[in-house]
């Protein structure tokens, strides 16, 4: 009875979906009388969802004096090409217009390239061209635009798009103020995905820090790329407290932290639960960077005699408070050299224990 009457909805969708498709092409007298209805009720925004306009209703659009207050124009499924921009870029009453959705249309790489190259643009702070044609030809262009600087909002799901593009994308240094990027549904590879995810990384950074709330970089930094992203931002030089436990840190960005300067003010590490090692261990006690470290949790790693031995004999963990190490592979010889230690002598709490 459920998958009956599943297939039926799915029927009743293609069907809405296909009228829709095929509904006839509305008139300009039609196109007229529904901007001013819909801008009678709110003069700022016009929404045309599944309205088949085509390029010529851009026109209507754009030629119309009623146009003049508009911030927010959506127009989904209106069977719009790139010749339909280019009535847009040429419009006289679309100045204050700062949003634009062109949600499920036939924008090529064409259109995309004559968004980023008109000063129409210059003004938009969101473009949403979800589930049209553009490719890495059009994402490039608009990645290197010079028009599009107060972008902040930037949807390209279900377009064609593969790692060219998103790399260009999330390393563009023209789109300087754009914090969300969508990227879902195309054709990107490894590579581009990591792109993404460094992107997001950065981005969630930015707003931590505009938020004041560094102390939770922890919650949106992950494993070794996060770890790099990190210390490659202008934050890093700023951070006291860094809780990166069960974050999948590994060796290599314990010595990155370890050899990092701008973490020379860092007084509580905590890199509990990963997979740490003693190389890790030993990069932490022979670094000059972490001399004003008061507390260190490596509690639940992977840290044997060598790592503890190291620690025990650091000249520059001479003012830890606080270390834990439980949960470890340390040895009797290494928790011996542990409690001899004539270097950590400011300890407060036992090393092994789980306060």
């Amino acid at each position: 009875m459920f998958s009956s009457a599943l297939r039926v909805f799915w029927v009743i969708l293609i069907l809405f979906f296909t009228v829709a498709a095929s509904s006839p092409q509305m008139t300009k007298g039609e196109i007229e009388k529904y901007i001013e209805k819909k801008l009678r009720r709110n003069s700022e925004v016009l929404k045309l969802n599944a309205k088949n306009i085509g390029d010529q209703g851009i026109q209507v659009i754009a030629e119309s004096p009623l146009m003049q207050n508009v911030h927010t124009l959506v127009i989904y499924r209106g069977n719009v090409t790139d010749k339909g921009l280019e009535y847009l870029v040429e419009s006289r009453y679309l100045k204050n217009l700062r949003v634009l959705f062109l949600e499920s249309n036939q924008i090529t790489d064409a259109g995309a390239k004559r968004i980023s190259e008109s000063a129409f643009f210059s003004q938009i702070k969101t473009l949403n061209l979800y589930r049209n044609l553009v490719g890495d030809t059009g994402a490039v262009a608009l990645a290197e635009s010079k028009v599009l600087g107060k972008l902040e909002e930037l949807n390209l799901n279900y377009n064609q798009i593969q790692d060219e593009g998103a790399i260009r994308l999330t390393n563009s240094t023209q789109l300087k103020n754009l914090h969300t990027l969508g990227l879902a549904y195309n054709p990107v590879g490894k590579n581009g995905m990591m792109a993404l995810s460094r992107f997001k990384m950065k981005r969630q950074l930015d707003t931590l820090h505009q938020q004041n709330r560094l102390h939770l970089l922890g919650e949106v930094i992950s494993g070794d790329m996060g770890v790099h992203v990190l210390l490659a931002s202008k934050y890093a030089a700023d951070i006291v407290n860094l809780d990166l436990s069960d974050k999948n840190i590994s060796d290599k960005s314990v010595i990155a932290l370890a050899s990092s300067i701008k973490l020379s003010r860092l007084q509580s590490l905590n890199l509990s639960g990963n997979t740490i090692t003693d190389v890790g261990a030993k990069a932490l006690a022979n670094s000059k960077n972490m001399v004003k470290l008061k507390k260190l949790n490596l509690n639940y790693n992977h840290i044997g005699d060598g790592g503890a031995l190291a620690i025990a004999h650091s000249e520059n963990l001479t003012k830890l408070e606080s270390l834990k190490l439980g949960q470890n592979r340390i040895g009797n010889e290494g928790a011996v050299a542990l409690n001899q230690s004539k270097t950590l002598n400011n300890l407060q709490h036992p090393i092994f224990g789980f306060y």
